[in-house]
């Protein structure tokens, strides 16, 4: 309860109040600013779990000629764009006095995108392509993400700052979890829904674009000058007795430790990469390894998966508490990257007892057919002497990996803004964003090399790329500390002659 009343309260810490940065009337300013960051997370992740679902029959319903290989390019088309847009506007972000402009740049696309995507059918031409588009703008809005994570490390302390990261990685989780569990309610209106006044129908796959739009538009708001405000409280922290003319100078002082900073960037990596890559493999495992049926996979595959982001959340709430008992470093080697390291070492199947075989005749090369038999396909040559993965076993590994995840994508995050120290860091930010979004491309990727040559491959691969990187990580944990400004005692003195006034909001 007490993690809840942080996340709640706007009232100035004593503690917090002796530093002397900020009145009790700024924090409280910062720190709706900083919730509305909150919301833009919870905003972009809505839209993940909401729409994901319901892409596939809605493109059907749109063009029954499309092929599923089409979704290769819709969902794609998000985090491409992502990719290279993200060092683009981290810079941009970097010459403005304020995210403001930035940000409402994102939400109108994103709006654009979902306002579109709600129109394809009124639009009744190239709905395969508007679809595409409709992504792509929201792919473009997802790069706020750079934005408000950059955002972050310049609105809150050092010591502040683990737990606005793990608040904002719950937000993010609780966006997914409330798109996942509010799209059921849209599927009762059905395929023929109703005419809204005569403009446009709305049904159970355009309902779920306009209420992505509003709740865009609650954002816009929101980002309005009256409700959202700039404050740059790492750059005080750090010039903290120091001149305003020492702006540039305190922050360019603080040394950067590349490696690090490579480091985290490499474990952020990961973890999206691996992550990405289980989610995917998790039907294909399901039907091949455990012999289940589509029904049955989907029944105990939506369990898991809810435990697991049910398990994120609680792991984002007590993030901050644990990074006091213990080092944030030690948090991150060992609740993390080794976690990790275990997950993987658990999906490598032993025993002697084969695979089950398909049931049936059928020789499906598909591996997402909804009409495949389940058991291990005889395409799939290695089948015949790999042995499977035990039941036990796997939901191990993947509550191993939510934990992993959980940990490792947050405090990457934190240690990798504290290790840049007080400078601006949205090109940085970028950097890390584009990580995340190749390693997103590249996961589902695992699926080839599941098919072509089986489980040992697939999850010996990353079990060794878990483990050199927990043991890269291990070696340099004493390495990963904020970075502080070094201005001697001449500089300050000939900084404090050029201007006494202090650095001011």
């Amino acid at each position: 309860m007490d993690v809840i009343g942080k996340f709640v309260s706007l009232k100035q810490p004593e503690n917090d109040r002796a530093l002397g940065l900020e009145t009790p009337s700024e924090y409280r300013e910062r720190w709706i600013s900083i919730r509305v960051m909150y919301y833009n997370g919870f905003l972009i992740y809505v839209a993940f779990g909401i729409i994901t679902t319901s892409v596939w029959p809605y493109l059907k319903s749109l063009d029954p000629d499309a092929e599923k290989a089409f979704l290769t390019y819709v969902f794609a088309i998000q985090s491409v764009l992502q990719l290279v847009c993200s060092p683009v506007f981290g810079w941009w972000n970097n010459k403005l006095p304020s995210v403001r402009k930035p940000m409402v740049f994102f939400l109108v696309a994103y709006v654009a995108g979902q306002v579109l995507y709600a129109l394809i059918e009124e639009i009744g031409a190239y709905e395969r392509y508007m679809l595409v588009i409709s992504r792509g703008l929201f792919g473009v809005a997802s790069v706020s993400c750079t934005i408000y994570r950059a955002y972050m490390s310049s609105a809150t302390t050092v010591a502040e700052r683990t737990r606005s990261m793990s608040f904002l990685s719950l937000a993010q989780t609780c966006g997914l979890l409330a798109g996942s569990a509010v799209h059921p309610l849209f599927s009762l209106l059905g395929e023929e829904g109703f005419s809204f006044v005569g403009l446009f129908r709305v049904n159970m796959y355009t309902a779920v674009g306009w209420f992505c739009a509003a709740l865009g538009c609650i954002n816009l708001i929101l980002m309005m000058p009256c409700v959202f405000k700039d404050h740059q409280i790492a750059l005080k922290e750090a010039m903290a007795g120091q001149s305003a003319t020492a702006t540039k100078a305190v922050w360019k002082s603080a040394k950067l430790k590349f490696l690090p900073i490579i480091l985290m960037v490499a474990a952020f990596a990961l973890l999206m990469f691996v992550y990405s890559a289980i989610q995917t493999l998790l039907s294909p495992i399901a039907l091949d390894q455990f012999g289940w049926s589509n029904e049955d996979s989907l029944f105990y595959l939506g369990i898991l998966m809810t435990v697991g982001a049910l398990i994120s959340c609680i792991l984002f709430l007590l993030l901050d508490p644990l990074c006091k008992r213990f080092s944030e470093s030690n948090v991150l080697v060992y609740g993390a990257m080794f976690a990790l390291f275990v997950s993987q070492l658990l999906l490598i199947p032993f025993g002697s007892e084969p695979i089950t075989p398909v049931t049936n005749g059928s020789n499906l090369t598909e591996l997402n057919s909804t009409t495949a038999a389940p058991g291990c396909p005889s395409t799939q040559e290695w089948c015949e002497w790999i042995p499977p993965i035990g039941k036990v076993q796997f939901t191990i590994s993947y509550t191993l990996l939510c934990v992993s995840f959980s940990i490792g994508t947050t405090l990457s995050q934190a240690v990798f803004s504290k290790l840049l120290g007080p400078r601006p860091q949205g090109t940085w930010m970028a950097l890390l964003t584009c990580a995340g979004s190749a390693a997103r491309i590249l996961g589902p990727g695992s699926v080839t090399i599941y098919v072509l040559f089986g489980t040992y491959w697939t999850f010996g691969a990353g079990t060794v790329l878990a483990g050199l990187v927990f043991l890269w990580m291990w070696i340099y944990r004493d390495s990963l500390q904020p970075a502080k400004p070094a201005i001697s005692s001449e500089m300050a003195e000939e900084l404090k002659v050029l201007n006494s006034t202090k650095l001011r909001q």
